[in-house]
């Protein structure tokens, strides 16, 4: 299927490693240029070579950035405009959390879940879509949880924060739909991706058990439909059909790709 994508150019946040990384790829893979922002040079700098060696793909440019920044937002989109004279779509991935009980929060760890999860990615959206409007073509992706829609109560701030993207999302898609700047959200299950693995790891060490069997416990606490976790990839060519001209009739929406895993409408 040909996605329109071709002669686009993307920027992705988190792009460095997990469904960032997945979703860059993809996207060069269908002809798009990728601005890859990030903060561990290394992996980007390994991205950025993977995505060379194919010879159909798009160019992919690294751009070390600390996303929660003040001034990170049009900075990035600013980037974007220079290095690829245009943009068209954005993926706001960036974010991540870890385990914290709600009688273990201090107001910080609030403060610290809505900058890295929500308030970067907010910034962002608005100064891209900005950015887009006056060629009346945009997509705005952005990746939430399952936990933003059925709250985990182990990440409380981390669900709250991925809650609000999704209603973001809702109001960016109103402000911007008739300039043909469209903005959805995707909803991911638990996806194999190197923050799920510490994750586990360090929930192990507490434990006293294996990252497998965290794993396990985890599978079977969630009760995944498919009796399996998801894949990078899986999320990231979602994401990439969100970004493209296939979906052209799709806005303000959440799309769940979590295996069966969440039990609402």
């Amino acid at each position: 299927m040909e996605l329109g994508l071709s002669g686009r150019a993307a920027i992705v946040t988190g792009a460095s490693r997990g469904i960032g990384r997945a979703t860059a790829i993809a996207l060069a893979a269908e002809g798009c240029d990728v601005l890859l922002c990030g903060r561990d040079d290394a992996a980007l700098a390994e991205v950025t070579r993977e995505i060379a060696s194919h010879a159909r793909s798009g160019h992919a440019e690294p751009v070390h950035v600390d996303v929660e920044a003040l001034g990170a937002a049009d900075a990035i989109v600013a980037e974007c405009q220079r290095v690829f004279g245009r943009i068209d779509v954005l993926i706001n991935n960036a974010g991540g959390t870890s385990a914290q009980f709600l009688h273990e929060l201090q107001a910080d760890d609030w403060q610290s879940a809505f900058d890295r999860n929500f308030f970067s990615a907010a910034r962002l959206a608005v100064a891209a879509a900005n950015a887009m409007r006056p060629a009346g073509w945009g997509r705005l992706v952005h990746v939430s949880s399952i936990d933003g829609i059925e709250a985990d109560k182990a990440f409380a701030p981390y669900s709250a924060a991925k809650a609000a993207m999704l209603n973001l999302s809702k109001s960016l898609s109103q402000e911007y739909a008739r300039d043909g700047v469209l903005s959805n959200c995707v909803v991911p299950g638990i996806t194999i991706t190197e923050s799920v693995l510490e994750n586990a790891a360090a929930a192990a060490q507490r434990s006293g058990s294996t990252a497998d069997e965290v794993l396990q416990r985890m599978l079977e606490r969630q009760r995944v439909n498919v009796r399996r976790f998801g894949q990078p990839n899986e999320i990231g060519d979602a994401i990439v059909f969100l970004a493209s001209e296939r979906a052209t009739f799709i806005t303000g929406a959440a799309l769940a790709i979590d295996g069966g895993t969440l039990r609402s409408i």
